[in-house]
Formats: C-alpha cells, sequence, structure tokens
C-alpha cells in the first residue's frame, strides 16, 4: 500500500462483493494498537484504480513461532478481489514475503472462497447468518419450537434492552463470561479503541434488570449487515434467558432500520457457542481457512479446543476474578489463534 492510499482501498472494500467489515483500514489501526502487532496491506493495481487487497499482520511469538495472520481479532480476512488475477497475484506476492520474514505460515481467515486454491486449510469453523427482510414477527413465527419459547420467555422476564450500557459496564460483563469460559480478557482498550475507529459503525446495547447490566453486546454494522461479535452475560441470570433476549432484540431492531442479514459470527464446530447459534435455525456456511505453509511442515493446531489447552483452560477458570483483569490483556496477545 502506498502512503494515503487508505482511503481508496476502503472504497473498494465497501463495493466489492468480497469485502467485509474486517478489511476496513482502521481494523489494522485497532490490531496495531491494542496487540502491537504491525500491520501492513498488499494492493492490485489497473489503470483503473484498485483491483484487490490483502490485509496482513505480523505476529510475533517466541513460544509458537512468528506467523502472518489475515487478521488478528477478526473471524473474517484474507484476500479481498474481484476477480482472479488480481486474487492470484495478491497470494503470490505475500507468499514471497513470507518467505523473506521466515515465518512459520501465512493464515488466511476466507469467509469464502471465490477463487479456489489448493492450499491447505483446516474444518474447524462455521458462520451463521439470517435474512432479516421478512421482518420480526415473520422471523419469530419461524424460529424452531424451543428457541421461540425461550425469546419468548425472556420477553415476560421483567428484562429492559438499551443504548446506554456503558464501556466501563460491558467491560465488566464480558470480562466475567469468559472467565468463565477459561479464556484470557483483553483490555479495555480493545473496546475503547473499537469505538474510537467506528463511531458509526460500533454500537454497544445491554440488557438490563432493574438497575442492573446482566448482558451486554458490541455490534458492528457495515453495509447491510449487522454482527453482535462481543457479547457476554452473568450466569446467574440464566433462568431469565438475557441472551434470547439480547439477540432477539439485535435481530428485531436491525430489521426495523433496514439491515437486510444478521451474522451470527464464527463458532468452533461442537462447541457451546455452535450449540447455541444452530438452535437459531440459521444458515449455516463453513468457514474455508486456508494455510500458506513456509517453516511449518502441518497446519496449526492453536485453537482452546484442542486438548493440549485443556488444563490452562480448567487452571485459568480457577483464578480470582480481578487477577484475571491484570493478567489476561498482557498475555492474550501471545495467543496467535485470536
Amino acid at each position: 500500500m502506498q502512503a494515503g492510499e487508505d482511503d481508496a482501498c476502503d472504497r473498494f472494500v465497501q463495493q466489492s462483493p468480497a469485502g467485509t467489515f474486517f478489511h476496513l483500514s482502521p481494523w489494522r489501526s485497532v490490531v496495531r494498537q491494542v496487540l502491537g502487532h504491525e500491520s501492513y496491506c498488499f494492493v492490485a493495481r489497473r489503470e483503473t484504480g484498485i483491483t484487490g487487497i490483502f490485509p496482513i499482520s505480523l505476529v510475533r511469538n517466541r513460544l509458537f513461532g512468528d506467523s502472518l495472520v489475515s487478521l488478528p481479532l477478526a473471524v473474517y480476512g484474507g484476500i479481498c478481489a474481484d476477480d482472479p488475477d488480481s486474487y492470484g497475484g495478491l497470494l503470490k506476492a505475500a507468499s514471497e514475503w513470507a518467505q523473506r520474514q521466515k515465518v512459520k505460515y501465512l493464515e488466511m481467515r476466507n469467509l469464502a472462497e471465490p477463487f479456489p486454491t489448493a492450499l491447505p486449510g483446516r474444518d474447524l469453523y462455521v458462520t451463521f447468518t439470517q435474512e432479516l427482510t421478512p421482518g420480526p414477527e415473520k422471523l419469530l413465527h419461524n424460529l424452531p419450537r424451543d428457541t421461540r419459547y425461550m425469546v419468548r420467555k425472556s420477553l415476560k422476564a421483567g428484562l429492559d434492552w438499551t443504548e446506554d450500557l456503558t464501556l466501563e459496564e460491558f467491560y465488566e460483563l464480558y470480562a466475567r463470561s469468559v472467565h468463565h469460559l477459561g479464556t484470557p480478557v483483553f483490555s479495555r482498550k480493545l473496546f475503547a479503541q473499537l469505538r474510537s475507529h467506528f463511531p458509526r459503525q460500533c454500537r454497544v446495547f445491554g440488557v438490563r434488570k432493574g438497575k442492573h447490566a446482566i448482558a451486554g453486546v458490541m455490534c458492528f454494522y457495515f453495509r447491510d449487515r449487522v454482527m453482535p461479535y462481543y457479547g457476554a452475560s452473568l450466569a446467574e441470570f440464566n433462568r431469565d434467558a438475557p441472551n434470547n433476549f439480547m439477540y432477539w432484540n439485535v435481530m428485531a431492531q436491525s430489521c426495523q432500520e433496514g439491515f437486510r442479514v444478521f451474522d451470527f459470527g464464527r463458532s468452533k464446530l461442537g462447541s457451546g457457542s455452535y450449540q447455541f447459534k444452530a438452535s437459531w435455525g440459521m444458515q449455516v456456511s463453513p468457514l474455508p481457512y486456508r494455510y500458506v505453509l513456509v517453516q511449518a511442515r502441518d497446519i496449526p493446531h492453536l485453537s482452546p479446543v484442542d486438548r493440549k489447552f485443556s488444563a490452562p483452560i480448567a487452571l485459568w477458570k480457577k483464578l480470582p476474578f480481578a487477577w484475571t483483569k491484570i493478567l489476561g490483556p498482557p498475555l492474550i496477545r501471545w495467543i496467535p489463534s485470536i
């Protein structure tokens, strides 16, 4: 990328069928400022202008080895290009650069594969989407019976939907939620930077019971799509189904605001998150993540679902909650799979 080319690249992403929220240039700024990873962007050009981009971050890690990732913190990434020549040129340039950097591998977190390659991949993640055009009433009617029951139960539980949740309240909910899962928490800086870099495309919603915040979600908006990305709730209020209440309200409100697609994001096959999202009866699509192996011989297995991480996860769950907010932020930046 040439200096001052961010806006032109973002305009290309906005109009490209392969573009996602995470391909926008502010995402690389957030990765750099929060995780400290240097971020780059390869650009394909013709006389008519930009025809493709490939944003990449260099993730240095003494424990697992260095890698190139497109993109950290993101569930979608990889090459955004509208024709096979641009796609192939960007892949070739980045692969050659990966060789010069002597990394273990280059990871592409593709949402789709418009131009398939012979690169190896791992069938670990899927994504869930729902068309919003039928409107709230029909969407509620079409939900699977058990999920429809839980949504209606939550609507009678005395919960309030709000957009006045503070970032501090949201962070406390999120930190408690990931501690319950055995995962280190990000720093508050991540959420503050997201709101700062995406003032019109990032919103935080909350669920209150009385005066207490019991659930919250940070949503991203891109073109006609809404994506509830970081969500959390307090386990002690599960009887009120706050998660069903929260995601249903995002869905219904997005219908009313004119958005056409509800993107429930990525989940690992067989995980609790996968089971919850699958219960909504949405379209399920495999995510074709692909790897350019450089010094590594095999595809990396660095997901929390791998057995080697079971002991650290169990240990993290036992840590006092206050400690996790201190130890989590410096630790999580060393986990390559985030």
